[in-house]
């Protein structure tokens, strides 16, 4: 698939996935509101480009404690989302724009510090958003992803497909240690790296996009003994919950 159609798939997915940003209980609101210090060091003075940022929610997190963010996001009824929601607040430094991290619309270092959230498993080739954000960082500044990882290769093939019925504009999830390596060579040295692992109900995972059916007999399959997926599922009081392993990494780059 090419670059051009998956972007279009992008697009129509999350037109149909609103429901995972829209409102204080959707699952993207939850997790930016919880911390920003995934992202730390912040400094009153900096400006932040966050690249696929969906509706916004990371962007307004983190706007009270920088000078100005931009938010760029493929998804115009996302960014439409954000922006209704932004009117409603005291947030008055969030610009938020369409636009492909595979070609940011800005010149060479005008950020201080980018970060992309929870969306490189989306890019078919991850290097080239890399090397767009690396390109319009700072010298000195730093580039921070946050992202989920496949939990171990051997499960590489059954994660991705898994993924794939959840919401058909999954690409590919690296493992960790792919992520961190990539940064490095594309951006620069890595100043900070951790792993940990969350636990979801799969029902707030599951949107108009997903093959129910199939993903939840393929859940189903693993409980009593089939093939891992990487998923880790458990019954706790009839309701099927989902393990799903992120890693934050941070790079600087180089500061010329």
């Amino acid at each position: 698939m090419d670059a051009i159609s998956h972007d279009e798939l992008v697009r129509r997915s999350f037109e149909r996935q609103t429901a995972l940003f829209a409102g204080p209980d959707a699952i993207f609101a939850m997790r930016a509101e919880s911390t920003v210090s995934w992202v730390e060091p912040l400094d009153a003075d900096m400006i932040l480009l966050d690249v696929a940022c969906g509706a916004g929610h990371v962007a307004e997190a983190l706007a009270p404690y920088v000078r100005q963010v931009v938010g760029i996001d493929l998804t115009q009824v996302l960014l439409d989302l954000g922006n209704d929601r932004l009117r409603g607040t005291a947030v008055g430094n969030v610009l938020l724009q369409r636009g492909n991290a595979n070609d940011l619309p800005f010149v060479d270092d005008s950020f201080d510090l980018v970060v992309c959230r929870s969306s490189v498993h989306h890019f078919p080739d991850p290097e080239p958003p890399m090397r767009e954000m690396a390109r319009v960082c700072r010298p000195g500044g730093r580039v921070v992803v946050s992202d989920m990882v496949v939990p171990n290769d051997g499960v590489r093939v059954a994660f991705d497909e898994l993924h794939t019925a959840m919401d058909p504009s999954h690409a590919r999830a690296l493992l960790e240690q792919e992520l961190a390596e990539l940064m490095a060579r594309v951006v620069g040295p890595l100043t900070h790296g951790t792993t940990n692992t969350s636990v979801f109900p799969i029902d707030v995972m599951l949107t108009d996009v997903a093959d129910r059916d199939a993903v939840m007999a393929r859940l189903q399959d693993e409980l009593a003994g089939g093939a891992p997926t990487g998923f880790s599922p458990e019954l706790h009081d009839d309701e099927l919950r989902v393990a799903f392993t992120g890693t934050v990494i941070h790079a600087q780059t180089d500061p010329g």
